[in-house]
């Protein structure tokens, strides 16, 4: 029976477990495991189901019962409880409601508790960071209010409030698919109409990840890899089709990947940089979606992730990104089949990373990216200029992993930037007014 318990839960779910037993909170637990405390709630649901528990303890008992977990004699491995170190009391209705079972089980508690009085803090260090493939609570940035003199438009609100998404367009609808949430991950798939100010569900993606990109070629969106909600960076490669709202499966990414940069580019897409599980990455693959094969080109100067691309004419622009130490402010061109296609362009003014990018007529706009440092503003490259300027922003502070997509009508162009992270997850759809279109009579 612990075999197959050990089967039915992951690593992950195991590892959080261990330090349950321990009296660490679920901040405690996030900070040690570089997660989030959503996170951290999203693997617990799953543990208590699993394990067919309702809380904290009953999940001790049930995993030292079972030998899910070891816990050693207090006596043999505790230090000495220093004068005014805190105790963790357990809810008394919950031992209580444990005397029920056998008097040997009941000790097992009693011993799992003593442990977390005597070492509150053994596995849950506060010196390391929080990681960047997930999100912190903390006091969200204000939105500011929309008037009538800005280019910035609220629109109807996503249903549900998310980050870390992927997001395209097909047909003048923006797909908003998977990401996290503050339950956790999703897969859910949901479609705006901007002509209609107008949301609608769609199929859920087969597999449910965030960090992950999106880009639509002839028709179709795909989306590669991502970050799995048992924390594991993933290879699939999952594909929608709009018009038949279905999902299929193709040829897997040569490595896993998330964090990536994407951008179309003829009948295919390029990836860029991301993270692979251990590493910041500085690789350039190739998708061609016709032959349904992956190949691989010219590594970045600077391995890299969050960073975002956009396809401009022959050309692919990538700007921004985090290294594993800062934020950049780099902005650089790939030219795919040139001899030597990497090209350093201006920088921006301010390092970003996780932000979002659009071209309209010669333009290159930046939303979003605050990530370490509270953003004010969103920035505008001239490509033929080769200059950098800011434009106002209807988010101040870090307004990062959203998504923004340029759609044209009889107005002219807007911007839509959807959803993200500042400091809570946001259903927000701010649409920016980039081109307008006057009628001459």
């Amino acid at each position: 029976m612990a075999q197959e318990l050990h089967e039915e839960l992951s690593a992950r779910e195991l590892e959080i477990l261990e330090q349950v037993a321990t009296g660490a909170t679920n901040q405690q637990i996030a900070v040690s495991l570089r997660i989030s405390v959503n996170t951290v709630k999203a693997h617990l649901r799953n543990i208590f189901a699993k394990l067919g528990v309702e809380s904290r303890t009953e999940a001790t008992l049930y995993a030292i019962q079972h030998g899910l977990i070891a816990v050693a004699r207090p006596e043999e491995t505790a230090p000495p409880l220093s004068e005014g170190a805190p105790v963790r009391a357990f809810p008394l209705e919950e031992v209580w409601a444990l005397a029920r079972g056998p008097r040997l089980a009941l000790l097992a508690v009693f011993v799992a508790i003593l442990v977390a009085a005597l070492w509150p803090n053994a596995r849950a260090s506060t010196s390391q960071p929080a990681g960047y493939l997930v999100d912190e609570p903390r006091p969200s940035a204000a939105e500011r209010e929309v008037n009538a003199s800005s280019r910035w438009r609220s629109k109807a609100q996503m249903p549900t409030p998310r980050g870390r998404f992927a997001q395209a367009e097909v047909g003048g609808i923006i797909y908003v698919i998977a990401g996290l949430t503050d339950e956790g991950w999703t897969s859910r798939v949901e479609a705006y109409d901007p002509s209609q100010d107008l949301w609608m569900r769609r199929a859920s993606k087969p597999t449910a990840v965030a960090n992950a990109g999106a880009v639509a070629v002839n028709g179709l969106i795909y989306v590669p890899g991502g970050l799995g909600e048992d924390d594991r960076v993933r290879d699939v490669l999952e594909v929608y089709d709009p018009t038949g709202d279905t999902w299929s499966v193709r040829r897997p990414l040569p490595r896993p990947l998330c964090a990536y940069a994407i951008a179309p580019y003829g009948a295919g897409f390029y990836l860029f940089g991301g993270w692979d599980g251990t590493t910041y990455q500085d690789r350039t693959y190739y998708y061609d979606a016709v032959a349904d094969a992956w190949r691989e080109e010219a590594p970045l100067r600077k391995a890299r992730a969050f960073a975002a691309a956009v396809t401009v004419e022959n050309r692919i622009y990538l700007v921004g990104g985090y290294d594993g130490e800062h934020t950049l402010r780099l902005c650089e061109s790939y030219t795919p089949g040139a001899s030597d296609p990497w090209q350093e362009h201006a920088p921006m003014r301010f390092g970003r990373a996780g932000h979002a990018a659009a071209t309209v007529l010669g333009n290159l706009y930046v939303i979003g990216g605050g990530w370490d440092e509270p953003l004010a503003y969103n920035e505008r490259y001239d490509i033929k200029n080769d200059a950098w300027s800011t434009f106002d922003s209807p988010i101040v502070g870090p307004w990062r992993a959203l998504g923004v997509s340029p759609i044209s009508s009889g107005d002219g162009t807007f911007l839509y930037a959807v959803g993200g992270w500042n400091g809570r997850y946001l259903s927000s759809v701010k649409a920016y007014q980039a081109v307008f279109r006057i009628y001459v009579p």
